[in-house]
């Protein structure tokens, strides 16, 4: 396996090859998007890691000028950035690349995206034992050398800058350098300056974009920030205990077991590798508290009782490590009295679970929060026409990390609406012309928004407005002035209660994939946005088993369901995030992607169906036996109705069916 890193910054570079070695993965280099081009070309890698902020010719353009040339289009790319703006990241997502990765990035969660992305089915671990740390300690060195010379040079920048502002090379230039800093500052163990290069490079940023030029003031911060870098960087690195993913873990995360009953690892350890997971049994206190100290979970089931104490005691060890507060955690226990559920909770469990287990419905609530753990932050629009409150709102829920549109304009609320596809409103109840519960009411009356929580604000004088609210669909009430704990508080529990409900209405319940509706809601957004922009790709993929009814006549319909679950849960793994996966209906299912060309489509499925003919299906006192699926491939043609793009992918299924089944065809 081999890949092709582009960066322009050494120390990234390194960086990425030294993590991607570790796990076995060849490397080869390049410092531009020229040299990536050729190599490409010539050496021809089984995936590219682009970087996305390059001089003279970015990672989205070498993207285009890859899929432009037959020879390249189709090798795999993952677009490394150091932006973690949710728009930006967004906007990444949809130029076409496999996946978009995050600096400063974990080092296990990029080789394991790598060979996730190449269909790799081996586990993610290093292949013989893990690096010294002598190793690590010369290229953190190195690091530190590198930036100690580019510190000089930044200082003669903003000498420079100080005799010719409007300079806007020099500002450029300076702008490069604290981003280098801040896409490998945590990497290398100095999360510090991460955070102070980011903050130069935010505020060149702003200058560069609003055509300004640097302030005395400005100039006189920046030299402050080289300063504040130099001792930075003179201090001992984090460890990766502080640091969180800064060292360079040798083990991916991991679903912890803890617990004596056997049954427990028999039951769930294969529904979590199904989906994907790593599990790991343990049997005692001693042993989880061996692992925590090695690295975080991504994950932890406990029982309350163990052989050498309480499961409690787990838990409590976990939430006490930096980033523990954040692993989802479930107590297995007997059935009990209702106080034993509540001491679970209050023990800083995400769940209770009684035994023997209902694994499919810990495997629901468990998939859940680890999605809710991934997702982009919330948007939350604020229908506001005060604009000192409307800031005031938006100061703070910006300081919770959730992206924040304002709409002081009651006529413009379902332009905005439709625009900003919010998953929560903040709804002042006096607006002109019109009041927040006639708005409300109009929301309500669209089915699309039944789960979508509104938050009311009133006065102290209004309270009596309470039943009304309830009445039109409102969710709660805030009382002016707000006070940000609460406001925060109330926001959060609202947004996690309207996902999980969401995600019962929208998942089927034996795949966890979208409805049959929810399906048809994402194709018809599709089609709408292709209207808008015809040169979008967007294509239809039907899949369906092959001779399914046989499987059902000769195993059973519970070794069926298994085998749907299987073909679901490979789909979830091996296509993007940003793929629409559902059930439509038996043992049919359908795949919408977004943004890849017909090629890319169909190499994806190749993929996805060699890998799943490939896999042994378990029927129990019968050997393993495998099954097949065929699928139809559609591209969304400008002006087709969707009818007609759904009816291709039916035509091409068939087709592939009479061409004697297991294969991929395209209308």
């Amino acid at each position: 396996m081999r890949v092709l890193v582009t960066d322009d910054d050494d120390d990234s570079r390194e960086l990425v090859r030294f993590t991607l070695s570790m796990h076995g993965i060849e490397v080869i280099e390049a410092d531009g998007g020229a040299e990536c081009l050729r190599l490409a070309r010539d050496a021809r890698p089984d995936a590219i890691i682009l970087d996305v902020m390059m001089p003279f010719m970015d990672g989205p353009a070498t993207l285009d000028a890859l899929r432009a040339n037959a020879s390249t289009a189709s090798i795999p790319v993952i677009l490394l950035t150091a932006s973690a703006m949710p728009s930006e990241l967004r906007r990444l997502e949809g130029l076409g690349a496999r996946a978009v990765v995050s600096k400063p990035f974990d080092p296990v969660t990029l080789p394991a995206r790598v060979k996730e992305i190449l269909g790799t089915r081996a586990p993610i671990s290093a292949p013989g034992p893990p690096p010294a740390q002598s190793d690590m300690g010369e290229l953190r060195a190195q690091f530190v050398r590198r930036s100690q010379a580019r510190m000089e040079t930044a200082a003669r920048l903003l000498a420079e800058l100080r005799a010719t502002p409007a300079d806007r090379h020099h500002l450029q230039d300076l702008m490069r350098f604290f981003h280098s800093l801040a896409g490998v500052g945590t990497s290398f163990g100095f999360p510090q300056v991460t955070a102070l290069a980011k903050e130069g490079e935010l505020e060149c940023l702003a200058l560069l974009e609003g055509e300004a030029s640097p302030s005395a003031t400005e100039i006189g911060n920046w030299t402050s920030l080289l300063g504040a870098l130099a001792h930075a960087l003179s201090e001992a690195p984090a460890t990766q205990a502080d640091a969180g993913a800064s060292g360079v873990a040798t083990r991916p995360p991991e679903i912890l077991l803890v617990s004596s009953d056997a049954d427990v690892a028999t039951t769930l350890a294969p529904l979590l590798s199904q989906e994907g997971h790593s599990a790991r049994p343990l049997a005692t206190r001693a042993e989880a508290a061996q692992a925590f100290s090695r690295a975080l979970p991504q994950a932890l089931i406990v029982d309350a009782v163990l052989d050498d104490g309480s499961g409690y005691d787990v838990i409590d060890r976990l939430r006490a490590r930096p980033g523990g507060e954040s692993v989802p955690v479930f107590v297995l226990g007997p059935r009990g009295e209702f106080l034993d559920k509540v001491e679970a909770i209050h023990g800083g469990a995400d769940g209770y679970f009684e035994k023997p287990v209902d694994g499919k419905a810990l495997m629901r609530r468990l998939q859940h929060l680890l999605e809710a753990s991934e997702n982009h932050a919330a948007r939350i629009l604020s229908v506001e026409d005060d604009p000192q409150q409307a800031a005031y709102l938006k100061s703070i829920l910006e300081s919770g990390g959730y992206e924040v549109a304002v709409c002081e304009d009651p006529k413009r609320f379902e332009v905005t609406l439709r625009a900003f596809q919010p998953d929560l409103v903040l709804m002042d109840i006096l607006l002109p012309d019109i009041t927040g519960y006639d708005l409300v009411r109009y929301l309500r009356q669209d089915e699309r928004h039944a789960t979508l929580p509104v938050l009311f604000l009133t006065t102290e004088g209004q309270l009596q407005s309470r039943f009304r609210s309830a009445q039109v669909g409102g969710d709660d009430h805030l009382i002016k002035p707000v006070v940000p704990p609460v406001l925060l508080s109330l926001v959060a529990s609202r947004l996690e209660r309207a996902r999980f409900l969401k995600n019962l209405l929208n998942r089927d319940g034996l795949t966890r994939l979208y409805t049959h509706t929810a399906l048809i809601e994402r194709a018809q957004a599709l089609h709408a946005q292709k209207a808008r922009d015809p040169a979008r790709q967007c294509a239809w993929v039907m899949i369906d088993l092959d001779h399914f009814k046989s499987v059902n006549d000769r195993f059973g319909h519970p070794v069926g369901d298994r085998v749907l679950a299987s073909l679901a849960a490979l789909l979830r793994r091996r296509l993007r995030q940003s793929d629409t996966i559902g059930r439509y209906g038996g043992e049919e299912f359908v795949v919408l992607f977004d943004g890849l060309p017909e090629h890319e489509v169909m190499r994806s499925m190749e993929r996805v169906l060699a890998e799943f003919r490939e896999m042994d299906l378990e029927a129990p006192g019968k050997p393993p036996f495998r099954a097949t699926f065929s699928a139809g491939v559609a591209m969304l043609e400008a002006g087709a109705t969707l009818d007609a793009w759904k009816k291709a992918a039916d035509d091409a299924l068939y087709a592939a069916k009479a061409a004697g089944r297991n294969r991929l065809t395209a209308a």
